[in-house]
């Protein structure tokens, strides 16, 4: 059964406009919300949403921004969405063998192996099964990750918009570092111009860390709309390594090993060098040896230790811009975790063993 994770870490990051598939310019994010903001918070179907935005909008990326608009201002998260009608699915494929669900697990739920899901009777069943989540979705207005990334699928679908659902597994606190690999959310992938789009409004649906007043703003934001592949990867590993997007291969255990990386604007500038690890290691005798890189002055260094919080006042030293300095995690009985504030700004956080 799929787990569900749907949690948040997001900041404000603008969007670049792009040229659309009938070559005009594809219209700025706020001026999209601005038409999409009018529309009713509720919708029968997902063709409903569909038909509206087809008049409102032209160019597919304008029409792909305006769904996700519309659901990350309207669609709320409910952990008791998730696994809704599941049972009844998996219940009448209990007797196909080898791997029933293909086509469920695929990053395009129409392309399926025929010889692997049993019948033509499967796909069917699988249809009304996605189109029922979606419609419950866009009428209710809660659901968890399988929702969101099922509805912004359906929409696409109905505006002619190449559009593929993503499973894969998710990171984004801390505890998730190290631990072993599963599938646990869904996101999207859109096809514009040949160009492809990595799209999680799931998560650009929660809000977004205002860095200026140190608060969450509990609003849709518009990060998690073609986010760069190589920042996508740190919270997504998806189930087929293609749907990364990336010509590197990154393992499935260093991308579970790997440090939980605070994605917002300001983390741009900010570059982990080491350690390479999210995982580091209790020591009564050295303290742990941290080297970073940050294209603004750095004024202030702040480390959380079990959320308790402490002012770096020992030694900086900075060697061909790169800045060195050690943490003691010791400090406190029982480390578990520390995250690395620069400028008072959340950067990157580690488990400690």
């Amino acid at each position: 059964m799929i787990l569900h994770l749907c949690m948040y870490k997001p900041l404000f990051l603008l969007i670049i406009c792009l040229l659309s598939t009938i070559k005009i310019y594809s219209q700025d994010f706020d001026k999209i919300d601005a038409i999409v903001h009018k529309y009713p918070t509720k919708f029968k179907t997902p063709k409903k949403l569909a038909d509206q935005i087809a008049k409102d909008f032209n160019s597919e990326l304008d029409q792909a921004k305006a769904i996700y608009s519309w659901i990350t201002k309207n669609i709320s998260y409910d952990y008791k969405e998730s696994g809704k009608y599941y049972t009844d699915y998996a219940n009448s494929y209990k007797s196909v063998r080898h791997n029933p669900f293909p086509s469920f697990r695929s990053s395009n739920y129409i392309e399926y192996d025929k010889a692997k899901s049993g019948s033509k009777k499967h796909l069917k069943t699988e249809k009304k099964y996605r189109e029922k989540i979606s419609k419950r979705v866009i009428s209710s207005g809660i659901a968890v990750c399988e929702g969101y990334t099922q509805l912004f699928k359906d929409v696409c679908d109905h505006l002619g918009i190449t559009c593929f659902y993503v499973l894969g597994n998710a990171k984004n606190q801390i505890y998730h570092i190290g631990r072993e690999y599963r599938s646990d959310h869904a996101w999207n992938i859109i096809e514009i111009d040949f160009k492809k789009y990595l799209i999680d409004a799931t998560w650009g649906s929660t809000g977004y860390y205002n860095v200026e007043t140190q608060e969450f703003i509990e609003e849709s934001n518009r990060l998690y709309f073609n986010m760069p592949a190589d920042v996508f990867i740190q919270g997504h590993y998806p189930d087929f390594y293609e749907n990364s997007l990336l010509s590197k291969t990154i393992s499935k255990e260093e991308f579970s090993d790997a440090p939980l990386f605070y994605q917002h604007e300001k983390a741009k500038k900010f570059d982990l060098i080491s350690p390479s690890t999210g995982i580091l290691t209790k020591s009564d005798s050295e303290a742990e040896l941290f080297e970073i890189s940050y294209e603004e002055p750095v004024y202030s260094i702040i480390y959380t230790i079990n959320n308790r919080q402490f002012n770096y006042n020992g030694e900086i030293k900075t060697i061909d811009g790169k800045i060195r300095f050690k943490i003691d995690t010791s400090t406190i009985p029982n480390p578990k975790e520390l995250i690395l504030f620069i400028n008072q700004i959340p950067m990157v956080g580690f488990k400690i063993e």
